[in-house]
């Protein structure tokens, strides 16, 4: 279903024509921060904009997210509350990944990736909760999380077959 390009995002195969499409306006909230989370988004087009709560009040900007990126994985992977919103930069289409369809992909995963997944997605959590990380810090856990990402696609393609 997920194949990997080579930007760090992810392309859909074939299947995708039969998966549910959501369509956002610029300004839409497409989730937020402290919602249990029973989806995650493949971004088609548009631009989507992570925010999260700060402690002296307000929201500060975590990131943007570009076509065919992925986002909303954490909460869908490991059923905890989300750990910031997602608004519409513009409008935006997304395929919608339900717990459902990610659980059937991964069914026969094998276990100790699927462990692999959800302790780099406890380690993730843990990291962003606290004070925020040094620049390093942060890109080193993308390139972590971007690995699990890549390798449960993997592993969910090859279960396709």
């Amino acid at each position: 279903m997920f194949l990997h390009n080579e930007t760090g995002g992810y392309l859909l195969s074939e299947s995708s024509r039969v998966l549910n499409r959501r369509t956002f306006f610029k300004g839409d909230v497409i989730f937020n921060e402290g919602d249990y989370g029973s989806q995650a988004y493949v971004l088609q087009s548009g631009r989507v904009r992570i925010t999260k709560s700060l402690p002296g009040g307000g929201r500060g900007t975590l990131g943007f997210v570009e076509a065919s990126g992925i986002f909303g994985e954490m909460a869908l992977i490991d059923q905890s509350k989300r750990m910031a919103s997602a608004i519409a930069e513009e409008s935006c289409v997304c395929i919608v990944i339900t717990e459902d369809l990610l659980n059937k992909k991964l069914g026969n995963a094998d276990p100790g990736l699927k462990m692999l997944i959800l302790m780099l997605i406890r380690l993730l959590r843990q990291a962003a909760s606290k004070t925020p990380l040094p620049a390093d810090d942060v890109e080193a856990l993308a390139r972590a999380a971007n690995k699990a990402d890549h390798l449960a696609a993997v592993q969910a393609e090859k279960g396709n077959h």
